[in-house]
C-alpha cells in the first residue's frame, strides 16, 4: 500500500512536472488571430501573456512587414496607438505578467502564398528594460510575430493582394492551453486506474 501512494505522488509530481515545463512559449509575443475586413485590409491581433521579471509591460512597438500599408491601431483601455509610418507605438498603464491583452492592427498586406509575414516588436517595461521580437525563424530565442500569407476572399477584392492566418506558436502547434489540459487529462486517468489497482489488490 505505501508503494502504490508512493506511486500516485510520483505520478502527479510528474504531471506538475511537465505542466511547468509546457509554459514558456507562452511568453512570446504572439499573433493570435487575422480577419479580413472585405475591403483590401485585415485586421490583426497581437497579444502576450509575460512582461519582465517584476516590472510591467508599458509600451509596445510593431513594425508591419515591409511592402504593408499600415492603416490604423489599437490597444487594451487606457492605451493609447500612434501610427509613424510602417509602425504604431502603443503606450499605456502597466499590464502584468499572466494578463492577455489584445494589441489590433489594421494593415494591408502584401507578398506571396506561404510567405510568412514578420511584424517585428519591441516590448518595454517599466523599470526600461524590454525585449526585442525580431528574429527572423521561430526556433530562435526571440521569434517576430508573424502570420503566413495565403488566398483568400480578399484577393477578390478590388486593391486587395492577400490575407493572412497566423503562424504556428513556437511550441510546434499545440497551444500551451491544449498541452496543459491534454497532460491534465493524463495525469487523472493514471490516478484513477492507480486506485482501481490498489482496491483489488486489498
Amino acid at each position: 500500500m505505501i508503494r502504490t501512494r508512493r506511486s500516485l505522488l510520483a505520478v502527479a509530481m510528474a504531471l506538475v512536472a511537465l505542466l511547468t515545463t509546457a509554459s514558456p512559449a507562452a511568453a512570446h509575443v504572439l499573433i493570435d488571430q487575422t480577419t479580413p475586413r472585405g475591403d483590401g485590409s485585415v485586421e490583426v491581433s497581437l497579444t502576450f501573456d509575460h512582461s519582465c521579471d517584476a516590472s510591467p509591460t508599458t509600451e509596445l512597438v510593431v513594425e508591419v512587414p515591409e511592402g504593408a500599408e499600415l492603416l490604423s491601431g489599437s490597444g487594451p483601455e487606457g492605451w493609447s496607438a500612434t501610427v509613424d509610418g510602417s509602425r504604431v507605438v502603443f503606450t499605456g498603464p502597466g499590464i502584468e505578467s499572466g494578463q492577455a491583452p489584445r494589441f489590433t492592427l489594421i494593415t494591408r498586406l502584401t507578398g506571396s502564398v506561404g510567405e510568412p509575414l514578420l511584424f517585428p516588436t519591441r516590448q518595454t517595461c517599466a523599470d526600461g528594460d524590454g525585449y526585442d521580437w525580431d528574429d527572423a525563424t521561430e526556433s530562435e530565442e526571440r521569434p517576430a510575430p508573424r502570420v503566413i500569407a495565403t488566398t483568400a476572399v480578399l484577393a477578390e477584392v478590388e486593391g486587395a493582394t492577400t490575407a493572412a492566418t497566423p503562424a504556428s506558436r513556437p511550441d510546434e502547434g499545440a497551444s500551451t492551453t491544449q498541452v496543459a489540459v491534454a497532460l491534465a487529462v493524463l495525469g487523472l486517468a493514471s490516478l484513477v486506474t492507480a486506485r482501481v489497482m490498489l482496491r483489488r489488490a486489498g
